[in-house]
């Protein structure tokens, strides 16, 4: 099974779906490749995980002692109901993140 997912300009690209996924719009394949449409394009799905994002940087960049450097890592899965997804690890959702402070309080 594989997912046509739209870029806001029309274009497509085409993902390849895990085993049993899919429940969207069937277009007609040959063979039995069949391909799902998504309802979301690219970019709004991309607009999401951004949003979450920011929403965490910006939690993290207002704390009392601001790190010198913060890092947020997760991976982002495309699915066939959702889109774009915060993919999960272990069963929860997935974010890792590293917060930096390269100088002594008594400095900054």
């Amino acid at each position: 099974m594989f997912l046509s997912v739209p870029f806001d300009d029309g274009q497509t690209f085409v993902v390849e779906l895990p085993e049993g996924q899919g429940s969207g719009v069937l277009r007609a394949a040959r063979g039995d490749a069949l391909v799902e449409s998504s309802a979301e394009t690219f970019e709004s799905g991309l607009a999401r995980v951004r949003q979450v994002a920011a929403a965490l940087l910006e939690r993290l960049a207002d704390l009392p002692r601001k790190p010198d450097q913060i890092r947020a890592e997760f991976g982002i899965k495309i699915t066939a109901e959702a889109g774009l997804v915060v993919a999960k690890a272990s069963g929860d959702a997935h974010f890792t993140l590293e917060l930096e402070w390269s100088r002594h309080e008594s400095e900054a």
